[in-house]
Parts: structure tokens; C-alpha cells; sequence
């Protein structure tokens, strides 16, 4: 009787083994081998991986190229269903559905695999093909521009001479220290290498272990390991293998190795991708985290493409090529295309390489000191990439922090750990030369997903009332809040020459109920107008910021919310939400007599024109107010303000003197708000008085004249 169970037994388990075989896979339905296929798979390498530990090494005969270890087998990450289709066909000898999966089979689960396939690392055979056509030498370009080239030559890395030494023509009997370079096709004319957009091209596709390379033999990083900069820089270089060149960026003059594609900048990371450390006023490139998991991946994902190349073309356009052209990047991008002459040669990249982002750019925002220097630590949550993504993950240990540089030697005590940057120091008053930008690791924890650091309701660093500040929950746009909040605002006297605000604090003038960041005199209203709707401005739950600086898509990293010419006349709004809005129903109407249409309506033309003109007006009506502080509050000497309570007064009228110039957007951000802080400013310059008119100053100041009226707006 035991043994009839035991048989029984046996038999449950067997056929569930067999079910279980069936499905994995699902249907199983696209059937593409016979019996004959799968006994000569041993030969394509398909089967071999999973049904034996003995698996091929090399290709065509180059042994240690491609050597895999035996035991991968055992290492796969997937049932062999997942990727071969279901086994109730096979059985260990029928056909299988996909004996040889491609990378549309990995694509089925694989979101990456999508992103890839529409990157300029996958491309179609025949443009492949094209690129390896008759009468251009291929055998160094299969080394990163095909798939199976980079696998199985992936330890031959270094300039154009030695590649073109190293790889032999097909068909030629390779010498010492040589390999033989793949067939572009099979006896049929087809072709038979593909794309590095496959996944075997970086990862072992059984494991997505990346691919490895020999630390003796490309280190750039000099951490005596394999890892994902030696990977991509394997075809990406920028500095030679023992770290100690640039590599790719020029002559040799220069003191630079020149790669393959030495005189294509944009073919060059060296050229975008290097801030030189002996020019600490110009950031001529991001600086690379070398040491973190994700050197690479820290500003790109699977995407794999940025199209530098086509950068001056806004069709051509990419997530990375808006942000270098952007305030946050310095105006890195800007400055780099003014430097090329559009030639193919080493002095052209050279020149390139040396431009970069400086006062005029960006408005020092990051290039104006040394920002790593430990004496900045308070500056660096917003100048620096590195202090920002500390400050929002743990701002009160970051706050704590601040005041311990000045006696520290030891990075621990720093809120800010700038090793990576060259020369880099804890000495308070030594800076390393290369500066960040707010790079996109700064604001988001993942650039592939786009995943943001900053996730609920941003409280400012300064109080009103001695009440904390917290700013209304703007979705995506809390991200800017942080920084475009400001440093302080008017509540407590000041004897700085500095706009209380600081720079930029957009997100202040926006929510200037909650702020109050320009000086208010007091008994006065500086409530919003019943209207006023700008700081409720949602794109799906993304909030005013990207609403209209992003155009609510949030791939948008230009952060233009209007075009400019080359004298800064606004020409154009980029914003969709700025003209269906202001069409004359609440409000400011974006309509100009000379510029309607027919039927009375405004047309983009005209929003511009009348966008240009607020502007023009918010600067002038600065512009009468610098003036009356100049003349009028005598004892304003170096910044230094008696302060009386009548003084404080003055003091107030010369802080709201800085908006226009501090926050030139505030015409735009809260139009009421701002006016008003002029108006009342210049009201309280003109006798010592407030009683809620001023002068008429038309004859000087036409335009500053016309948008301040003669009453309190």
C-alpha cells in the first residue's frame, strides 16, 4: 500500500513539474524551430546556456575576448520560459517559440528595453549597414558602434592608431597582439551585426550584471574595479585609462590624447563633461561623481541619448540639451555653440572645450565664488547641486550643521561633501576651483524616472511673526519653492545692502501672503486682489512652476516661460497658460490695439508685446525709485541704515528698490503685490509721508510712469 502511494506520489509530482513547464510562458503559440533546429542550437549558443555548464567561449576564434565562465547557467535571473516562450511545445525535444529572443522579446517585460529602442544607441540594419558599407574601413568602428563589437573587443580601448592596429579586416590573419574584425553580413548579403542598442552590448542579458573590463586595462576613475564609468567610457572616453589626461578634448599640444573623433566637439565628452579646476570664475563642464554607484546613470538613463550635436535646434531638442542651455546650467549649452565655428577640427573642439558658463551666462548664480568653499556652506542648498539634494532630504540636520565649519578639518562635520571636485578641501577658505551646477541628481533621486527629491509642502528658512513659514503643497513645483522662496523677507531690520529676498525668489513673490518678502509699510493692504489666480495655476497636480516655466510638461527643462531677441525684447510666450487665461476677462488683458485680430481678440503677437510692455514698466518704476533713494535717504552710507523708527522707513523704500533688479519677474509672479511695494515706496520718498499718491513722472519715466498710475493700486 506505501509503495502504491509513493507511486502516486510520484506521478502528482511529475505532472505538475510538466504543467509547470507550460506555464510560464503563456501560449506559447508562435512556434519558429523544428526538432532539427534544437539539435544544432549547440551551435548558435542558444540552448547551451541553459541545458549544459560547458558553455562557448570567444568568436570566430578570438579566445579571451568574450570568455564566459561555466556555471552562468545556474546564475539565470528568469524562468527559461520567460524569455523562450511556453514549454509545452519542447520537453527537452520539440520546437521551441523563440530560440534565439531578441531584444522585442526582452522589451515584453523590460520597460528599459523600450527606452532604448527608441535611443540613438538602436538603429535599423540597413542604416547600420550603410554606416559599414564598401569603401569605408569598419574593423575599429564595430568596437562601439555594433553590439557584438563591443562585447567582443571590449578590452581593446584607446585612439584611433591603435584601434586601427589592434582590429584586422575581416578575412585577415591576425598578428600578435591582433584580432580579427567581425562579417558585416552572411554569404547572403545580410546582415548579421547589430545596433549597441541591445542589451548584451552592456549587460549580461542572463544576469544585467554590467559588462566588465580589466581595471589594468581601462581605469579611468582609478578605483581598481570594474563599474559603469569604465563601461561607458569605453566608448565615451574623456580621460585616458590612469586618469592622468583628457582624453578626446584636443591637440597634443594641448597636453591631451586625441581620440577618433578629436575634431567633432560633440562627439567629445571632454568637451561638455570637464570643468577645469584653473579657471574657478568659468564652469566649462559638469564634473563627473566618479566614486558614486552611478557616475552615468546619475544624469542619464536608458534613453542613451542627448543629441549635443543638434543642440541649436529646438526640434532636436532633448531633456538634457534644454537643461544645459538653462539658468540652472549655467548657460553652459549657449556658451559652447557660441564658441564652435560649426568646422571639423582640433582647434575648433579646443575652443569649444575652454568655453563655458560665467557671470554674463548665468548671472553668477553658480559661477560668482567658489560655492564648495566650506565658508558657503549656508549658500550651498541652493549653488550647489550636492547642497541641494542634502538640504531636502534632512534640512534639519543640514541646518544644524551650518555652523560648524569654521573650526572643522573634518568632512564629517561639513552639512557638504565636495570630494569630487578637484583640489577640494575642508579649510573654510579654500575652494577647489570647479564649481557645480544644479545638476539632475540635485533634484531628482532617479533621472530615468524623473522621481523628485522634494515630495510634500516646502517650509521656508525664515519665519513671519515668529511663525514658521510653510508654503502651500504645489505638487512638482515644491521642488522650485525651495530655492525660489528666498532667504529672508523685511520682518526684521537689516543693515545688509542685500535684497532681504535674495536672489530670484520667484516662488516668494508668488506666495507673498505667506512671505511677506518685500517691505510692507505698515497699516497698508498687501493682500491679493480678488482676482489673482497665478499661485493656483496647476498642470495635473504639478503646480504654477511648471505650469508655465515647464509649459505643464515636465520634460521641459529650458524653464523658459518667454523667448527673447538679443537686446532682451520679449518676443515670444512659451506658456499656453498665459494667453488662454489673460483674454481680457479678469484682470490684465494680453490684447494691444495694433495687434488684434479682426474680431477684438489678442493674438500671441500681441501677448507678446504687451508681456514686453509690463516688463519695461516694472523696471522703470525701479528705475524711479533708485533714484529717489539715491536723493533722498542721506544717511545711507555702505549699506548702513540708522535704525529709527522713522528710518526704518527708508530702509524699507531702498529693500523694495531691489525687486526689479532682484527678482525681474515679479511683474509677472504677483503684479499687484510688487507695484504696490514700489508705489508705496517712492509715495513714502517723496515727503516722509504716505497719503496713497505720487508724482507724476511720465516726462523721465514713460513706461515706469504708466504702470504705477498716480493713485495706490
Amino acid at each position: 500500500m506505501r509503495k502504491q502511494w509513493l507511486v502516486l506520489l510520484i506521478a502528482v509530482l511529475a505532472s505538475a513539474m510538466l504543467w509547470g513547464c507550460g506555464s510560464s510562458g503563456g501560449g506559447g503559440d508562435e512556434v519558429s524551430t523544428t526538432t532539427e533546429d534544437v539539435a544544432t542550437a549547440e551551435n548558435v549558443g542558444n540552448c547551451t546556456i541553459c541545458h549544459t555548464l560547458d558553455v562557448h567561449s570567444g568568436y570566430n576564434g578570438i579566445v579571451g575576448l568574450n570568455e564566459a565562465t561555466n556555471g552562468v547557467g545556474s546564475a539565470i535571473t528568469h524562468d527559461c520560459e520567460d524569455c523562450h516562450g511556453g514549454g509545452q511545445y519542447h520537453r527537452g525535444q520539440g520546437p521551441i517559440p523563440y530560440p534565439a529572443p531578441d531584444i522585442t522579446r526582452c522589451e515584453t517585460c523590460h520597460d528599459q528595453a523600450t527606452t532604448v529602442l527608441s535611443s540613438k544607441h538602436n538603429y535599423e540594419d540597413a542604416e547600420n549597414l550603410e554606416m559599414l558599407a564598401d569603401g569605408h574601413d569598419t574593423r575599429y568602428c564595430q568596437r562601439c558602434h555594433t553590439a557584438e563589437g563591443s562585447v567582443y573587443f571590449k578590452e581593446i580601448i584607446g585612439d584611433h592608431d591603435y584601434l586601427a592596429s589592434a582590429i584586422v579586416s575581416y578575412g585577415t590573419v591576425p598578428g600578435d597582439g591582433q584580432v580579427e574584425a567581425l562579417a558585416n553580413e552572411d554569404e547572403d548579403g545580410n546582415p548579421i551585426l547589430h545596433s549597441p542598442g541591445a542589451c548584451s552590448a552592456c549587460h549580461s542579458p542572463l544576469t544585467t550584471e554590467l559588462v566588465q573590463f580589466d581595471p589594468d586595462t581601462w581605469d579611468p576613475n582609478q578605483n581598481g574595479k570594474s563599474d559603469q564609468l569604465d563601461m561607458c567610457t569605453s566608448c565615451h572616453n574623456y580621460k585616458t585609462a590612469d586618469g592622468s589626461q583628457v582624453f578626446g578634448s584636443g591637440t597634443v599640444d594641448s597636453g591631451t590624447v586625441a581620440f577618433y573623433h578629436n575634431t567633432a566637439w560633440y562627439r567629445t565628452l571632454s568637451t561638455t563633461h570637464i570643468d577645469d579646476p584653473a579657471t574657478a570664475d568659468v564652469v566649462e563642464g559638469y564634473v563627473i561623481r566618479e566614486a558614486s554607484d552611478n557616475p552615468c546613470f546619475d544624469c542619464h538613463g536608458h534613453e542613451l541619448t542627448t543629441n549635443t550635436r543638434y543642440a541649436s535646434d529646438p526640434e532636436e531638442a532633448t531633456i538634457h540639451t534644454q537643461w544645459a542651455s538653462s539658468g540652472h546650467a549655467a548657460g553652459l549649452m549657449a556658451a559652447k555653440l557660441a564658441a564652435d565655428s560649426g568646422s571639423r577640427s582640433e582647434e575648433n573642439v579646443d575652443n569649444v572645450t575652454a568655453a563655458g558658463g560665467d557671470e554674463t551666462t548665468s548671472g553668477g548664480g553658480f559661477t560668482h565664488y567658489n560655492w564648495d568653499q566650506a565658508s558657503r556652506s549656508s549658500c550651498q542648498m541652493c549653488h550647489t547641486a550636492t547642497g541641494f539634494a542634502n538640504y531636502v532630504t534632512d534640512s534639519e540636520a543640514y541646518n544644524a550643521a551650518l555652523d560648524e565649519y569654521a573650526d572643522s578639518s573634518d568632512v564629517a562635520d561639513l552639512p557638504n561633501d565636495f570630494s569630487h571636485l578637484s583640489g577640494w578641501s575642508t579649510d573654510p577658505t579654500v575652494g577647489s576651483g570647479q564649481n557645480e551646477l544644479l545638476y539632475c541628481w540635485g533634484c531628482h533621486t532617479s533621472a530615468e524616472s524623473g522621481e523628485l527629491r522634494v515630495t510634500g509642502a516646502v517650509t521656508a528658512t525664515y519665519t513671519y511673526n515668529d511663525e514658521a513659514i510653510v508654503f502651500p503643497d504645489v505638487g512638482s513645483s515644491n521642488t522650485c519653492v525651495v530655492c525660489h522662496s528666498g532667504r529672508g523677507n523685511n520682518e526684521t531690520a537689516s543693515v545688509s545692502s542685500r535684497f532681504a529676498g535674495h536672489h530670484a525668489p520667484a516662488a516668494a513673490d508668488l506666495f507673498s501672503e505667506y512671505s511677506h518678502v518685500a517691505y510692507e509699510y505698515p497699516d497698508l493692504d498687501y493682500s491679493n486682489v480678488s482676482y489673482f489666480a497665478h499661485d493656483s495655476i496647476d498642470a495635473d497636480g504639478q503646480g504654477p512652476c511648471v505650469a508655465c516655466h515647464m509649459n505643464g510638461e515636465a520634460t521641459d527643462h529650458t524653464f523658459g516661460v518667454v523667448e527673447k531677441d538679443d537686446s532682451g525684447v520679449i518676443t515670444a510666450i512659451k506658456a499656453d497658460v498665459c494667453v488662454t487665461c489673460h483674454s481680457g476677462g479678469h484682470g490684465y488683458a494680453f490684447v494691444t490695439e495694433d495687434t488684434t485680430n479682426d474680431n477684438g481678440t489678442f493674438t500671441a503677437a500681441g501677448a507678446a508685446a504687451a508681456l514686453e510692455e509690463e516688463s519695461e514698466g516694472y523696471q522703470e518704476a525701479g528705475d524711479i525709485l533708485l533714484e529717489l533713494v539715491a536723493n533722498t535717504i542721506t544717511n545711507y552710507q555702505g549699506a548702513v541704515i540708522n535704525q529709527s523708527s522713522e528710518i526704518e522707513n527708508d530702509r524699507g523704500a531702498f529693500q523694495n528698490s531691489k525687486l526689479p533688479s532682484d527678482e525681474p519677474g515679479g511683474f509677472a509672479h504677483n503684479r499687484y503685490y510688487v507695484k504696490r511695494a514700489i508705489f508705496d515706496a517712492i509715495d513714502w520718498l517723496e515727503d516722509g509721508a504716505i497719503d496713497g499718491t505720487i508724482a507724476d513722472y511720465s516726462a523721465t519715466y514713460p513706461e515706469g510712469a504708466t504702470w504705477l498710475g498716480s493713485s495706490r493700486p
